[in-house]
Parts: structure tokens; sequence; C-alpha cells
């Protein structure tokens, strides 16, 4: 009987880890530091477009972004962003998971499309709209 007991604690707990809530984090402002370039990148998500820039500069690039589930969506580049920087086409779509850590802060495990290999997890925080 113990074991039955416990058996079905971890398959709630299973359940309930799987189903985190990241509908917080689909709108907003939000901030990480780039690993490589130690740059800070600012991310302004706002329904279906996702604009990215580099602090303290003119870099500026938009994505169509694309809800897969509550924690996971992707982004594309739009023609905007095609025409800045044309390599970015190379790249394909980019998947994003997202982990809530607290609030106001989450990790991002991003992997590309076209570039199984790559992978990048940054610590992201939220700046306003939560």
């Amino acid at each position: 009987m113990k074991k039955l007991y416990l058996f079905t604690f971890l398959i709630i707990a299973a359940v309930s880890y799987s189903q985190a809530d990241c509908s917080k984090f689909r709108n907003g402002t939000f901030k990480f530091t780039d690993p490589e370039s130690k740059k800070v990148c600012i991310i302004d998500r706002d329904g279906d477009t996702q604009t990215e820039r580099v602090e303290n500069s003119d870099e500026v690039y938009e994505f169509r972004v694309t809800w897969t589930d509550s924690c996971t969506y992707t982004i594309s580049p739009t023609s905007s962003t095609i025409q800045k920087k044309p390599e970015v086409l190379k790249l394909g779509t980019m998947t994003v998971n997202i982990t809530p850590v607290t609030d106001t802060t989450y990790i991002q495990l991003i992997r590309v499309a076209n570039s199984p290999k790559f992978k990048r997890r940054d610590e992201v925080v939220a700046v306003s709209g939560l």
C-alpha cells in the first residue's frame, strides 16, 4: 500500500511540474546578458511580435512569435530583420523553452532548427509587464 501512495505522489508531482504556468512571461519587457559578448539584450514581447535590442546600441531585430504550448514558443525573423541581417535565414526557426524560476525570472533554452548542436541557456529577468 505504501508503494501505491508513493507512486501516486510521484505521478502527481511530475504532472504538476510539467504544467508550469509561463503565461506571465508571454508579454512584457525582459533582459538577459549574452554569455559570450557580455552585452545586455532587451526583449519586448507583445502578442505575436518580439523585438530584441542590444542595450546602448542601434541593433534592433523583430521576430514573429508562435506559442506551441504554455512554456514553448518559436520565433521567426520578420522581413525587416532579414533585410538588416540576411544570415539570420540560415539559422531557421528558433525554439525557446521557458522554465520559471521565480515570479520575475525564468531560464530560456534556445535551440535552432538548422543547427541541431546549437543550444543556448540564459537566465532572463522580467523588467516590466508582470
